[in-house]
């Protein structure tokens, strides 16, 4: 597990937390809905580069003398 995801956890339970020690009432949907969007899955869409700078120029045409 990643460092971020722990972290990520970390500052999602601990106002859980806080939260519960000071006697807030929160309703279990809301827990479950916050758990729930903390277990959803991120689709990431990466394009990869064909070169470093950046698209290749296009080809010339050759000069069509009329």
């Amino acid at each position: 597990m990643s460092i971020k995801h722990r972290l990520r956890t970390l500052f999602l339970c601990l106002p859980l937390l806080l939260g519960a020690l000071s006697g807030m009432a929160m309703r279990p949907e809301e827990i479950e809905e916050l758990m729930h969007s903390m277990n959803q899955q991120k689709i990431v869409v990466t394009i990869d580069n064909e070169s470093e700078n950046g698209d290749e120029p296009l080809p010339k045409l050759p000069d069509a003398d009329l």
